[in-house]
């Protein structure tokens, strides 16, 4: 039987997340994402207005039912990710990261630009938490990517509820 080793898991969780947030680094070989460019959160997110961001999916106008507010939820998680992974307190506060449901074109702009920097962090700290990863981080690592998976699929969905309004 083999043996996985932290730096493995790491490795693993690093090629699925930036699937996930970046898309596929080479679009013939993808594990679960369209073999299409942009077709990561990250993609899909710069080709969205501040205007269509922050138009309400659903018509309800709740906490997520914009692209914006899925926006700042995907950039609050990671960074509270980030955080931990530095050694600070973990924010059990989820409801914080739907605080945000509009945004001008500036703060739409440094949204997209902080989650991108939240992902880049991200992977950065995996790959130098190698061979130091704690056990107790294991699932939170390991929830990154089914939950960007989850947003990735419901911002596909609410990007063209928004457009075809």
């Amino acid at each position: 039987m083999t043996t996985l080793t932290t730096e493995t898991i790491a490795e693993v969780v690093n090629v699925l997340l930036t699937e996930a947030y970046a898309g596929p680094p080479n679009p013939s070989e993808t594990w679960f994402i369209d073999n299409e460019p942009d077709s990561g959160i990250l993609g899909l997110l710069a080709n969205i207005s501040a205007a269509a961001a922050s138009k309400s999916a659903d018509g309800n106008g709740q906490p997520g039912s914009s692209i914006a507010s899925h926006a700042e939820h995907l950039r609050w998680s990671l960074a509270n990710f980030n955080n931990t992974l530095r050694g600070q307190p973990y924010d059990s506060n989820w409801s914080d990261s739907w605080k945000v449901r509009e945004a001008n074109e500036a703060d739409w702009e440094r949204l997209r630009s902080a989650l991108r920097s939240e992902f880049e962090t991200a992977r950065e700290l995996l790959k130098s938490h190698h061979g130091e990863l704690k056990a107790e981080y294991l699932t939170g690592t390991i929830a990154l990517l089914p939950h960007a998976a989850y947003h990735l699929g419901n911002l596909r969905q609410m990007i063209e509820r928004v457009r075809a309004a």
